[in-house]
């Protein structure tokens, strides 16, 4: 496990155990349901509570860059799929529940709105959570106030965040990473799942991401 990665787990621990909650607050039965976790990770689910796994999981994406294979060992009863980043490779209505943490910030702006529709149709009920634009500091670099900087002057400090530092990654890279990531306001999670509930996670006092969640259309 690199270090960026127990980096990251370390911090997000506290805000999983509340996401987990919400979960278990509102699919108590999460564990015995077919559950997607879409651009998800094996390692979260290592440390979720051990109730909430699911016994039928799929983790759908676009890749499989290391992030879906073990690094604590067991847990070897899910599905890895790959698929186009748009459309989802199931019927209307087969998940009873769809998991989506921390990824549509990383869905091109003109990909969003046709995603959102995927994940609801599929799921009969879902979880897409996402960073808030509100939050004083960028979560993907870990850098103050860089998402509300110009993007040409924000561009100009990703080396100086903790993820540039701790990862050392080429201009290209780290250029690639600012351009795919832009982080949504309430509004705009509003807008891309209407009737949706949205609960806030908060740090410092100050809101740091949104969870959307609500009965998919083919609830």
């Amino acid at each position: 496990m690199s270090a960026w990665i127990r980096f990251v787990g370390t911090i997000s621990g506290h805000f999983r155990r509340g996401r987990s909650a919400l979960y278990r607050s509102l699919q108590p039965d999460l564990s015995r349901l077919r559950v997607c976790d879409l651009g998800g990770s094996r390692h979260f689910w290592e440390a979720m509570p051990k109730d909430l796994v699911p016994s039928d999981l799929t983790l759908l994406n676009v890749a499989d860059d290391g992030q879906s294979r073990s690094h604590t060992g067991g847990f070897d009863d899910l599905k890895v799929v790959l698929y186009d980043g748009q459309h989802i490779p199931y019927p209307d209505g087969h998940f009873d529940v769809v998991i989506c943490n921390s990824v549509i910030e990383h869905v091109p702006l003109d990909q969003r709105e046709q995603l959102c529709r995927e994940i609801r149709r599929v799921a009969k009920y879902y979880f897409v959570q996402t960073p808030a634009y509100a939050f004083p500091i960028e979560p993907h670099f870990v850098f103050p106030a860089l998402h509300w900087m110009p993007r040409a002057l924000g561009r100009r400090f990703v080396p100086l965040g903790v993820w540039a530092l701790m990862n050392r990654p080429t201009r290209e890279k780290m250029d690639a990473y600012f351009d795919e990531v832009h982080l949504l306001t309430r509004r705009d999670v509003a807008a891309l799942l209407p009737g949706a509930t949205i609960a806030s996670e908060r740090a410092l006092g100050l809101v740091k991401s949104y969870t959307a969640h609500g009965p998919g259309a083919a609830a």
